[in-house]
C-alpha cells in the first residue's frame, strides 16, 4: 500500500494520529489495501466499509479516511522531497 513507509510504520502512525488500537489500525489497513483509495468512487467505499467493518458513524468514517489519506499524502510528499533521506 504504502511504498515509501512499511505497513508496520503506516500503522504504528495511523495508532498514533487517530487513537485506535493496533489491531483496528491493521483492519484499517486491511480495508484500504483492498481498495484504489484515490477515486472518489472508491472513497464511498472505503468509508461504508469502515461503517460496516469498525462499527463506525458516516462522520466517523469520513474523518478516519481523511486522516489516511493525509497521513500517506505527508509520507509521499516527504519523499518527493528528500528522495535519498535515510529513514534513521
Amino acid at each position: 500500500m504504502v511504498n515509501t513507509m512499511n505497513k508496520t510504520e503506516f500503522i504504528n502512525e495511523l495508532s498514533n494520529k487517530t487513537g485506535y488500537d493496533l489491531e483496528t489500525c491493521t483492519k484499517i489497513n486491511d480495508i484500504l489495501e483492498s481498495n484504489f483509495f484515490i477515486s472518489k468512487k472508491n472513497k464511498d467505499k472505503i468509508v461504508n466499509a469502515f461503517i460496516n467493518e469498525l462499527s463506525l458513524s458516516e462522520e466517523q468514517a469520513n474523518n478516519l479516511y481523511n486522516t489516511c489519506v493525509e497521513t500517506i499524502k505527508s509520507e509521499l510528499k516527504d519523499k518527493l522531497k528528500y528522495p535519498f533521506k535515510s529513514k534513521e
